[in-house]
């Protein structure tokens, strides 16, 4: 588990403004190794969604089927 204490809202010219288009937070952003956005969302609800959507990006779930559907598959 972890805090943060950020803006939000980021400055015009912000690094993150260029890959965050939800506007306030939490929000979470996966990259890629190569740096490519494969998910953003406004967090999550419960354990199971974070574990989930751990999973789904360290998995590379992301490849294969969308966040809410494989989100509707996972266990409980």
């Amino acid at each position: 588990m972890f805090e943060a204490n950020i803006p939000t809202s980021y400055p015009e010219g912000h690094e993150l403004r260029k890959i965050v288009s939800i506007r306030y937070t939490p929000v979470f952003v996966f990259l890629d190794a190569n740096g490519r956005k494969v998910l953003e969302t406004r967090g999550f609800s419960n354990a199971r969604e974070a574990k989930a959507l751990h999973e789904f990006v360290a998995k590379r779930h992301y490849t294969k089927t969308g966040l809410q559907e494989f989100l509707a598959k996972y266990p409980k």
